[in-house]
């Protein structure tokens, strides 16, 4: 799911990881935020995503991943349905955990800085994070030519590593899709070989194999809603699965 009402293309560049065992479909907003750059816009994007999420189980999928490394709703919309439900965001700071001592996020504008920080804190990674660094890119203004931001994502990225000690780089947004292995490319030839986390293919592949192995949230960590009235907004019922 796409978390904004511009149509952002992620399940084509995605294509190439399904099989048998691994079908991809793809929504977006149809009310909310053109793109999500701050806490304001995550707050417009909530109740939206939550009823997306219901309509996807109720269509049948298996897990659902919220392609926004802000996550706008993730605990929400894990008490909305009963499917595994992944953030980009916290995917991906989870795995750089994983894969080195330290690691810095490349983000898209200044504003951001403080969000991932508090993210980072949240979910117990404030120690394993090096910093969060901007390239000053709005998210509409990436594009698909990622050519002009490359550069700004390789001096930010040599940065990071070089000033902060980062052995692991997190592009910090869905946007910079497939500019990881490029990345990973160019900074070996600076002799700054790390890993360069693209967050989408890598929480889609989680997502499916908690999906195959039937694990999923916590209800005792996210309980169901109660049932209220909650006038002015149109949320589904979901409905229980055989």
């Amino acid at each position: 799911m796409v978390p904004t009402t511009t149509k952002f293309e992620f399940a084509a560049g995605l294509s190439h990881l399904e099989g048998p065992d691994l079908k991809l479909t793809q929504s977006h907003l149809t009310r909310g935020p053109a793109s999500i750059e701050c806490e304001y816009d995550e707050l417009f994007a909530g109740p939206e995503v939550v009823a997306e999420a219901i309509r996807a189980q109720n269509a049948g999928a298996d897990a659902i991943v919220i392609v926004c490394m802000g996550d706008p709703a993730l605990q929400a919309t894990r008490e909305a349905v009963s499917v595994p439900v992944l953030g980009i965001g916290e995917t991906a700071m989870h795995y750089a955990a994983m894969l080195g001592h330290k690691f810095s996020i490349l983000c898209t504008l200044d504003r951001r800085v403080g969000n991932y920080e508090t993210k980072a804190r949240h979910f117990g990674l404030e120690s394993k994070l090096a910093s969060v660094r901007p390239v000053n890119i709005p998210v509409l203004d990436i594009g698909g030519d990622h050519s002009s931001a490359l550069d700004r994502l390789i001096d930010t990225a040599k940065a990071a590593i070089t000033e902060d000690g980062a052995d692991v780089i997190v592009l910090g947004c869905g946007c910079f899709q497939d500019m990881d292995r490029i990345m990973e490319e160019r900074l070996r030839e600076l002799g700054l070989a790390v890993p360069v986390i693209d967050s989408p293919p890598l929480t889609v592949l989680s997502a499916a194999a908690l999906a195959r192995t039937r694990l999923t949230h916590s209800k005792r960590a996210y309980p169901t809603p109660p049932a209220k009235d909650r006038p002015g907004y149109e949320i589904p019922t979901l409905k229980e699965r055989g």
